[in-house]
């Protein structure tokens, strides 16, 4: 298999979709440090900007494994909106 970090972010999704929860975690650690930076601009508070990191990345899960992810745009762009709705939501 090709090696995941090389993958873009739209063939780890597919890759993952398709059972390889490899894929996933690379996913995961290339978004990681920016998102919950950016979750935590809006939050203000690192035990609440943890469980929205979290969370966001449930829903993600749960959207890609249910088959109802959209490739049309940028996952971070996607992945990036989840996290602001959630934090405005709170």
């Amino acid at each position: 298999m090709r090696n995941l970090q090389k993958l873009t972010d739209e063939q780890l999704v597919s890759a993952y979709a398709q059972g390889n929860n490899e894929a996933f975690d690379t996913l995961l650690l290339r978004h990681k440090q920016r998102l919950f930076s950016y979750i935590y601009q809006i939050v203000r508070d690192r035990d609440l900007a943890d469980d929205i990191f979290q969370e966001t990345f449930v829903k993600a899960i749960t959207t890609i494994k249910q088959g109802r992810y959209n490739d049309l745009g940028k996952f971070s762009a996607w992945l990036y909106r989840i996290a602001r709705n959630l934090a405005v939501d709170t």
